[in-house]
């Protein structure tokens, strides 16, 4: 059996995207972007559509393809895939069931830290977390100490990844003469 597109499930969100559009007209690059398919899988789909060419550009009507696309997703494929999602979390139901409460904690991180991190990037980092150019030290005493300092590490990071970069980067080398 082949497999089913990945872009059937985000049908609905797609159309969406399409409905809210300003302009009148869809071409293949868009197509692409919004449904994350390749450029003949695009090309596939639009052919299905009455096209106009502008030069080396095929447009279609966004009605058409809102249209074509709802065909789609009320079809077989859609329908088939649908279904088999569902079975797997009826399958997952009772494991979900059975599980209570949250996911473990694999680090915990104070809500003090967390401001810090959030409000001062890399100056807040914990003692024994230094970054210099082509180099991350963590020192710490034991397992738990190390996950949180990766954790404020990874937090800083993620609100200023410029700054860690500017910090981690190598100096480029100059080419002789």
């Amino acid at each position: 059996m082949p497999a089913k597109p990945l872009w059937i499930e985000r049908l609905p969100q797609v159309i969406a995207r399409l409905e809210d559009r300003p302009e009148d007209w869809v071409d293949r690059a868009t197509l692409e972007s919004l449904l994350g398919v390749g450029r003949r899988r695009a090309q596939q789909l639009l052919a299905r559509i009455p096209c106009q060419r502008v030069g080396a550009t095929v447009l279609a009507g966004r009605a058409d393809v809102i249209a074509h696309l709802r065909s789609i997703a009320a079809g077989d494929d859609a329908h088939f895939e649908h279904r088999r999602q569902q079975r797997l979390w009826d399958q997952l139901e009772p494991v979900r069931q059975e599980w209570t409460g949250q996911p473990p904690l694999l680090v915990e991180v104070s809500q003090s830290q967390v401001r810090r991190i959030e409000t001062h990037d890399f100056a807040a980092l914990p003692e024994g977390v230094d970054l210099a150019p082509g180099s991350i030290t963590v020192r710490f005493q034991d397992p738990d100490e190390a996950l949180q300092k990766l954790m404020s590490l990874a937090m800083a990071i993620a609100q200023n990844r410029a700054a860690f970069e500017e910090r981690v980067a190598l100096p480029k080398s100059r080419p002789t003469l």
